[in-house]
C-alpha cells in the first residue's frame, strides 16, 4: 500500500491546522486488509487511477445482521431488483433522472455524479415494482477482494459497498434491507455503508451487525456514533474545527 497526503489547506498564522486527503494506492492483494482498516475506494479517479480514502467508514458484519422487514413491498407490491454491470449504457435507463430529483428532494448539493467514472468493481442494483422498466430505485455498488491481478470476477467478494442510492419513492430503508439480504446471500463478510459524518448518516447504525471504524478499531457503540454524528453537524466553523482539535 502507498499512501498519498493531498494537502488541500491550512492555517498557521493565528491557528495550528493542516486539513489533507488520506489516500492510498491499493493492490488486489491487499484489499482485505485496507476493508479492515477503515480504507474505501474512491468512485472517482485521480489522474486516471483509482485511490482509495481513509474516513470514519461504516458497515454491516453480515454474519450478525438480520433482516428488518418480513416482505420487501410498497403499497403491497413487490420491490424486486437486478444487478447490472457499470457503463455509459446504464445512463438510458433513467437513473441520472432519478438521481437529480432525489437530490433536490433531499436538499443535497449534487457536486459529483455516480455515473462519470466506472470501474471494473462497480455494479448498479436496480429497483423495479412491476415491470423491469418500471425503475423506482437505484444504489451503485462497489466489490472489494474479487480481484485476482487480471480484473474482477463474479466469485464470492470479500465485501461489498453501497457508494450512493436514490429513489423516487420513499423505499430507501426497504431497499437497503434488500441489499443486505442479497449481500448474505452471496456469502460475503461485510457490507460497507461508506462515511458516517453528519446526523444525516445516523440511520446507518439502525441496521443489525453495524459497526463503524474509529480510526484505529471497528467500534459496536452506537451511542458514541450518534454523538459523534450529531457533533458533526454542529460545527461550522474553522474556528469550530480548530478548538475540537
Amino acid at each position: 500500500m502507498e499512501l498519498i497526503f493531498n494537502h488541500n489547506f491550512g492555517k498557521q498564522e493565528d491557528q495550528d491546522l493542516v486539513i489533507c486527503n488520506p489516500w492510498a494506492r491499493v493492490s488486489a492483494d491487499e484489499e482485505e486488509e485496507a476493508i479492515n482498516t477503515g480504507w474505501l475506494a474512491l468512485d472517482s479517479t485521480v489522474n486516471d487511477n483509482e485511490l482509495w480514502y481513509q474516513s470514519r467508514s461504516t458497515r454491516v458484519d453480515l454474519t450478525k445482521s438480520e433482516p428488518r422487514f418480513r416482505t420487501h413491498e410498497y403499497n403491497g407490491r413487490k420491490i424486486k431488483f437486478k444487478i447490472l454491470e457499470a457503463n455509459k449504457m446504464i445512463t438510458l435507463l433513467g437513473l441520472p433522472k432519478i438521481y437529480r430529483e432525489y437530490m433536490k428532494k433531499k436538499k443535497f448539493n449534487a457536486d459529483y455524479t455516480p455515473f462519470s467514472t466506472f470501474q471494473p468493481r462497480d455494479r448498479f442494483m436496480i429497483f423495479y415494482i412491476g415491470q423491469e422498466d418500471n425503475i423506482v430505485a437505484f444504489t451503485k455498488i462497489k466489490m472489494y477482494g474479487a480481484g485476482d491481478g487480471n480484473g474482477f470476477n463474479t466469485d464470492i467478494p470479500y465485501a461489498y459497498e453501497s457508494v450512493l442510492h436514490a429513489c423516487s419513492l420513499p423505499i430507501s430503508h426497504i431497499t437497503l434491507d434488500i441489499e443486505l439480504s442479497w449481500a448474505r446471500g452471496t456469502g460475503c463478510d461485510y457490507y460497507m455503508l461508506g462515511s458516517g459524518y453528519e446526523k444525516s448518516s445516523d440511520y446507518k447504525s439502525k441496521y443489525s451487525g453495524f459497526e463503524w471504524w474509529t480510526g484505529t478499531e471497528w467500534s459496536t457503540s452506537r451511542k458514541q456514533y450518534g454523538k459523534l454524528c450529531r457533533r458533526d453537524s454542529r460545527l461550522k466553523t474553522i474556528a469550530d474545527l480548530t478548538n475540537l482539535i
